[in-house]
């Protein structure tokens, strides 16, 4: 007699639970998809290049966007340049130090016009503001971290000292006078970032501490987690601070009983990644999507992990993120960048369906399922996908039994055909649904084979609107017992 029996998707990779134990629905691997927030599985978004190659050499230092418009730093001779992005194309608007750029916006007055954005990159800081580059002369040279905390800029020094403006003015650093002054950090210096409660929070890296306090009167620092730091350039706040520490991911929560912070492993499932590929020490750049609730970091080989409460997965790219970041047009919506190896600028999401005009190849390999059944061998016959698509994607599919056993003979890879997605009235965007079609679709595939579990492998290539799978309906019918 046929049965069924249906398996939702979601929970992104687990690489710590031993495969017969992993959940059905989570993945053993994955490149390019992601965990939406509200289940399943989605192809990632592309991105599209800005503007012609920038002028120079190397490496793109720092990108960023502000006041809704797009900037750059590359080495051009002896020093680089910031380049705006006008009319489509990159034009030089100040000459800075050559070295890798951080960026922090902030405004130190009570009125609109206060806007500034602030950068730093192991040299003097400088301050754009009013259309206008110049250097903060008054700081000290060397800084590679910045931040605005309690109305003063903060600059960090990869040898150990966080320097503070006077309150209410970043160009002040008058430490007998002007209310400026340095803090100790007893160890490397490795990022700052904002934190809950109006606090700083200061990483290096051995250890993380937390600056208390308002002004130069009564800063405080004091140790939160004193035996793991966060590596350069994996900062990162999305509510929490999110970063990469000896073991992966991890973030800091508010242990609101103590009006303290607490370390957690966000990406425990991914750990391996990290702590036996080497990936922790190869942390090249990160960035947050809002709209997406992820955590985003890229290593020095193109590879990154996207984070979102839902689970992680990887993601590969063709062009080399060197640097990121993550801002916002004055609308709300989400401006997030990425400069290459090469000089190129790139936006990710924006509706892109493509890697800059390639295909985007993604690949998924589920979790084995034994429907709870782990003895008895099963004749596994249909399978039915859930698919939200409002795409053209071409995706293949290929059932797996036994966890790769030999007694099954491989089955041929098919071809998942749908119908583009429909949407509800009222709620799906015009012109972007399809007419008579379902919001979510079940497509039908053949699985004959015999087995106690199976798994799927699924592959999509080509140019197109992100997919997103939901689901699959298995029909099958008992055999026998497992025999020793």
């Amino acid at each position: 007699m046929n049965r069924t029996a249906y398996v939702g998707l979601g929970g992104g990779i687990d690489l710590m639970t031993p495969p017969r134990q992993a959940k059905p629905g989570q993945c053993l691997f994955a490149v390019n998809y992601e965990c939406p927030v509200t289940g399943g599985y989605r192809r990632i978004s592309g991105y599209t290049k800005l503007g012609d190659t920038l002028p120079g050499t190397g490496p793109i230092l720092g990108v960023c966007t502000f006041k809704d418009e797009h900037y750059a730093i590359r080495e051009n001779g002896a020093t680089s340049d910031l380049y705006k992005l006008i009319g489509g194309a990159w034009a030089s608007i100040g000459t800075l130090a050559t070295g890798r750029y951080e960026f922090a916006e902030g405004n130190f007055l009570a009125t609109e016009a206060g806007r500034a954005l602030h950068m730093v990159g192991g040299a003097k800081p400088y301050q754009l503001k009013d259309g206008t580059l110049s250097e903060i002369a008054g700081a000290m040279t060397g800084a590679k971290y910045i931040a605005i905390h309690q109305n003063h800029l903060m600059l960090g020094y990869p040898q150990g000292s966080l320097q503070h403006s006077g309150i209410g003015d970043p160009l002040n650093w008058d430490a007998s006078t002007g209310g400026a002054g340095e803090i100790g950090t007893s160890g490397a210096l490795t990022g700052l970032i904002n934190g809950t409660g109006g606090v700083l929070h200061v990483t290096g890296r051995d250890n993380i501490k937390t600056l208390y306090g308002s002004s130069g009167a009564n800063f405080e620092l004091r140790t939160t987690i004193p035996n793991s730091g966060a590596k350069p350039y994996s900062l990162q706040s999305l509510i929490q601070p999110y970063y990469v520490a000896e073991r992966g991911i991890s973030n800091l929560q508010s242990a609101q009983e103590f009006g303290d912070f607490r370390q957690m492993q966000a990406g425990a499932q991914i750990e391996p990644l990290f702590t036996d590929e080497g990936y922790a020490e190869r942390v090249q750049c990160s960035s947050i999507s809002k709209r997406r609730a992820q955590y985003r970091v890229f290593f020095d080989d193109g590879s990154g992990v996207y984070l979102s409460p839902t689970g992680a997965t990887t993601v590969s790219f063709l062009n080399k993120p060197q640097v990121m970041h993550a801002g916002e047009f004055t609308s709300g919506e989400e401006s997030v960048l990425f400069g290459d190896d090469v000089g190129n600028v790139y936006r990710l999401g924006n509706g892109a369906q493509s890697f800059a005009g390639e295909p985007i190849r993604a690949f998924l390999t589920l979790a084995y399922t034994d429907l709870k059944q782990p003895s008895v061998r099963k004749r596994f016959r249909r399978v039915f996908w859930d698919v939200r698509s409002g795409s053209s994607a071409n995706i293949t599919f290929r059932p797996d039994f036994d966890f790769g056993g030999g007694e099954t003979a491989a089955s041929l890879r098919q071809t998942l055909t749908f119908l583009l997605g429909g949407g509800l009235w009222g709620v799906g965007k015009w012109g972007e649904i399809a007419w008579s079609a379902p919001v979510v679709a079940q497509e039908a595939g053949d699985v004959t084979g015999s087995g106690t579990a199976i798994n799927f492998a699924i592959y999509s290539n080509g140019v197109s609107e992100p997919h997103e799978l939901l689901g699959y309906d298995l029909t099958y019918s008992e055999r026998r017992l497992r025999r020793g």
